[in-house]
């Protein structure tokens, strides 16, 4: 299973989530009821920016959903949610099967490096490969088998069950439209790599 393969799973949640609604003081996000706080979310991005800093990845080669902010938001929602659909599925993705997906995926390193790119700060890695096999899983559950047919299906069924845990975006942080994806918007700017720490020696490897 290929990390390109493991994102397309969790492609489909783009047509599940809504742009904004009423939601608790404080809130980035509302996810079914569990809710991503504001603070949860500006420690993603303090997290992220690092991280590209220290692995040293060019901005150009970033391939983000948005500004920062919204990538990390996109992806932490995209992560609570698939875990809620999961868990009512009866769906359960062992330790074991993501150290496997590592390993297979040329080790930690890489597999951090790959999702960096993507919006996905190091400590949600793990997190996030456990939604996606669960998401690529339900997909071959719902849709009976592994052919093109049955993998549509299951996409299709996925969704409707994604809807049962619907996201809203707080409209502070853009307008996200679900066929688009975030609509295009000045208010968050370009992509700018967290301030060099005093030096203390040699910085660690990313992830």
């Amino acid at each position: 299973m290929k990390v390109q393969r493991v994102l397309l799973a969790m492609v489909v949640a783009a047509a599940t989530l809504t742009a904004c609604g009423p939601l608790q003081v404080g809130a980035a996000a509302t996810v079914g009821d569990q809710r991503i706080s504001s603070e949860q979310l500006d420690g993603g991005v303090r997290e992220f920016q690092a991280a590209l800093t220290a692995a040293k990845i060019p901005a150009d080669q970033v391939q983000l959903p948005g500004s920062v902010p919204q990538a990390v938001l996109l992806q932490l929602a995209n992560i609570n949610q698939f875990t809620q659909v999961a868990t009512a599925n009866g769906v359960i993705i062992s330790d074991g099967e993501i150290d496997n997906f590592i390993a297979q995926q040329g080790g930690k390193a890489a597999v951090d490096q790959a999702l960096l790119t993507r919006g996905v700060p190091p400590t949600s890695v793990r997190d996030w490969l456990r939604a996606s096999i669960g998401a690529q899983k339900m997909i071959a559950q719902l849709g009976g088998g592994t052919d093109e047919a049955a993998t549509t299906a299951g996409q299709q069924k996925l969704a409707v069950e994604a809807e049962k845990v619907p996201v809203k975006f707080n409209p502070r942080y853009g307008t996200f439209d679900p066929a688009q994806g975030w609509v295009p918007s000045n208010r968050f700017g370009t992509i700018t790599p967290a301030a060099p720490a005093a030096p203390q020696g040699e910085a660690p490897p990313a992830g």
